[in-house]
């Protein structure tokens, strides 16, 4: 039987075009997709799709115009250097574009089109020693054309495999992160592991990993977003 982590990280990847990457010493993380995925949808976007993403983020500041950002998600990963040299980069990270989004939505026509989206990014930290922390960090980053069209990212509307799972039982909505300045959304799978989404401005930023041992999940994330918001704050241009 799959974890439930399993379980959700595959929806939520799945929607993210990407699935994660499993360090050696791990057990290999099962992201099959459901037997009730959608089909493949084939359609042009409807939103304009930055180009692919590279693996050099731009330096700061960020560009910005009218108030949103107007650079590559990629820029806005987490670093090795946030992780106080814990975690290194399993590789470069890959684009999730949006031609990936509609072939793994049915409704990515129209998700592109409600909300704007242009493009996204991965990447897999993998913890470099025993210690006490998840064993791997997977952080996604999604990038619209508006901050109007983010705000709609984790509603209902939307987001429906993630609040269906926090329906029926399946996550255990957490309390928001105090303090933190964007929206979001924190939830816990049955076997610890937390989930952290937020949407700042036109970015939305996904942070997770497995539970192991007595860390404390949802401390361990609530600090990583906060300091990682901080720094995304200070390279506003």
């Amino acid at each position: 039987m799959k974890s439930p982590f399993i379980f959700i990280a595959a929806l939520l990847l799945l929607n993210a075009c990407a699935a994660p990457k499993q360090p050696p010493a791990a057990a290999p993380l099962d992201v099959e997709p459901a037997d009730t995925q959608a089909p493949a949808v084939t359609a042009a976007p409807t939103a304009t799709e930055l180009p692919a993403a590279t693996a050099e983020p731009s330096p700061t500041p960020f560009p910005m115009e009218n108030g949103v950002f107007t650079g590559q998600p990629d820029d806005f990963l987490l670093t090795e250097e946030e992780l106080a040299g814990q975690y290194a980069a399993a590789d470069d990270g890959s684009a999730s574009t949006n031609m990936d989004l509609l072939q793994a939505r049915a409704d990515g026509d129209a998700y592109i089109a409600a909300t704007g989206r242009l493009t996204g990014w991965r990447i897999q930290f993998n913890r470099e020693a025993e210690g006490e922390s998840p064993p791997y960090i997977v952080n996604v980053v999604n990038i619209y054309q508006t901050a109007e069209g983010a705000q709609l990212v984790l509603s209902r509307e939307w987001h429906q495999d993630v609040w269906a799972a926090i329906d029926s039982g399946q996550l255990t909505r957490l309390p928001e992160i105090a303090g933190l300045d964007a929206e979001q959304l924190v939830w816990q799978t049955a076997d610890g592991a937390v989930g952290v989404e937020i949407v700042y401005r036109n970015l939305y930023i996904f942070l997770t990993g497995p539970a192991e041992g007595d860390v404390d999940q949802y401390q361990f994330f609530a600090d990583l977003i906060a300091a990682h918001l901080d720094w995304i704050k200070e390279g506003e241009s």
